[in-house]
């Protein structure tokens, strides 16, 4: 469990990263349709992993990219 009682693997919605980075959740859905932050698919939505939210934070904001192998 992280500091906000949530677990790592917890599925988070784009209004709760809006809310969590206090910003309009227009601007959660423009960092997911560039591909800025890492998501899962469930069909046809879009859910944080608090991990990689979390990673993204860390990271200053950016996704960290591998290179390619």
């Amino acid at each position: 469990m992280t500091s906000t009682g949530l677990s790592a693997s917890q599925l988070l919605t784009a209004d709760d990263l809006a809310v969590r980075w206090q910003v309009p959740k227009s601007h959660v859905y423009n960092l997911t349709r560039t591909g800025q932050i890492p998501t899962v698919s469930l069909g046809r939505y879009y859910r944080y992993t608090l991990a990689a939210v979390e990673r993204f934070e860390s990271n200053g904001g950016t996704e960290e990219r591998k290179a390619a192998a």
